[in-house]
């Protein structure tokens, strides 16, 4: 009887660790987060860099959650993996253990509990994230393709295709208008022009210049009207346009509904559910709304 529940847990194991293994290598990437809940600063103790070289070292793809994706993680992000290190109650010694959840939160693997008895920080969380990577040892990662995954899409281009060309129709309509106010203008001004005794060429020039000022005005507007896409991603959102393009990486500052702009003196925060992305230049600061919309 002993040895029958032997084998069948051994068999349950084995069937177990099989699905592990087509699950891990159905994942392309593994994105590391720059910081962990239960430390105060972001790769305290080098634990992030670590992360990241104990997964390359297995054979993994990793890239750090603040540096610039490519572009097929961009348009998926179903294809990667999204680490996180968890520490544990324990008296006496330190226990981390490290998850792999995919794009919807999902856990997909855990890794043994790595523990030590260290009694310096620099230490302790380095040892026992080394013990807990050791369970990956056997996984034998090789990444195979699956059509689950890759059929995904967190960016569907004919709905962006679809508002690129509404948005279009919208600014172009816009031009048309202030361009019928614009002749107004323009007529409107000659007529007084001439009452006050100005030349009709002066006048015109002048009512020209201001209605140019404005379409250009107007155009720039524009830029704020465009559909945004808000892709998540660990610790943040990636910003792309209609075309996929990506214009903003935000990264979670802290404080909620405020990000930074990854690469540029900029954040990006909501106030009275409106986006609003403020940017430091020589001048001062500019701010400019956000039309975005998350995936």
């Amino acid at each position: 009887m002993k040895s029958r529940l032997t084998i069948c847990a051994f068999l349950m194991l084995f069937i177990f660790k099989g699905f592990s293994q087509e699950n891990i290598n159905a994942y392309k990437y593994v994105v590391v987060p720059t910081s962990y809940t239960f430390l105060s600063e972001p790769d305290q103790y080098q634990t992030n860099s670590l992360t990241k070289f104990l997964f390359e070292k297995y054979g993994f793809t990793v890239l750090m959650a603040d540096e610039e994706f490519p572009e097929d993680l961009n348009n998926n992000r179903c294809l990667g993996l999204y680490a996180d290190v968890e520490k544990q109650k324990a008296f006496l010694n330190t226990k981390l253990q490290v998850h792999l959840k995919d794009c919807n939160n999902k856990l997909v693997l855990s890794s043994d509990v790595g523990q030590s008895r260290e009694k310096e920080y620099s230490k302790v969380y380095n040892l026992a994230l080394r013990d807990a990577f050791k369970s990956f040892e056997t996984l034998n990662y090789s990444y195979q393709p699956s059509a689950n995954i890759t059929s995904k899409s967190t960016i569907k281009p004919s709905e962006n295709v679809k508002a690129s060309k509404e948005q279009e129709e919208i600014a172009r309509l816009k031009r048309e208008v202030e361009a019928l106010k614009g002749k107004e203008v323009i007529d409107e001004a000659v007529v007084v022009g001439a009452a006050t005794g100005a030349t009709i060429e002066k006048v015109q020039g002048e009512a020209t210049e201001k209605v140019a000022t404005t379409l250009k005005n107007e155009t720039k507007s524009d830029e704020s009207m465009q559909t945004l896409f808000a892709n998540p991603v660990d610790n943040g959102f990636t910003i792309t346009d209609a075309s996929s393009k990506v214009l903003y990486h935000l990264i979670f500052s802290g404080k909620e509904d405020v990000y930074i702009v990854k690469g540029q003196d900029a954040i990006v925060y909501k106030m009275n559910n409106t986006w609003i992305v403020s940017k430091a230049n020589d001048s001062g600061v500019t701010i400019k709304t956000l039309n975005m919309k998350f995936n």
